[in-house]
């Protein structure tokens, strides 16, 4: 229950941080442009984590 717990919580943490990210830039236009790529990497490996740890989250046992 714990480890279910957790994984949970580390999803919303996540999205939490993405949007607060997607935030920072829209205040940034002049960094929109220059961090556009490393953002679109970065966001893809980010949701490629959150749906990993989401799919996870039902196997994972009581510890």
């Amino acid at each position: 229950m714990a480890a279910r717990y957790g994984a949970g919580q580390a999803v919303d943490a996540v999205d939490a941080a993405m949007s607060q990210l997607k935030e920072a830039l829209d205040g940034m236009p002049f960094a929109r442009f220059r961090f556009s790529g490393k953002h679109k990497a970065v966001t893809r490996a980010v949701a490629d984590l959150t749906v990993a740890m989401a799919d996870v989250q039902p196997y994972l046992q009581d510890i």
